[in-house]
């Protein structure tokens, strides 16, 4: 079952990079899709970025938060005011969805057995 998630992760996502890096003035080398522990995604050497495999079962708007941070990272490496900048310019209401990763991220697992997109953002 996790190759199938990590297999639409990986199309989703790849698409998601693609039109976040155009506005974002950034060029990743491209993605990869695998478990990566306690961590949403990560910006490795060489501009490659990692998913974690479970970024498809959040809501799409806060999937899109996990790819913008870490396109804003190929900017700028540490969560410095600038790098906040940056994820701001290209996602205004970025806190609202990083809140909302933090308060329920953690209980990703528990949408396994239900409709991902039925997921309700909070108002």
């Amino acid at each position: 079952m996790i190759r199938w998630y990590s297999e639409r992760a990986r199309c989703w996502l790849d698409h998601k990079v693609k039109a976040y890096a155009d506005r974002m003035e950034v060029s990743p080398a491209g993605i990869t899709v695998q478990d990566l522990g306690y961590r949403w995604g990560s910006c490795g050497k060489g501009s490659r970025l990692y998913f974690h495999w479970k970024t498809i079962l959040l809501p799409p708007r806060i999937a899109e938060y996990v790819v913008v941070h870490e396109l804003a990272h190929l900017h700028e490496p540490h969560h410095t005011p600038e790098f906040w900048q940056r994820v701001e310019r290209a996602m205004p209401d970025f806190a609202r969805r990083k809140t909302w990763l933090a308060e329920h991220g953690m209980s990703v697992e528990g949408l396994m057995g239900a409709s991902v997109f039925s997921v309700i953002m909070p108002p």
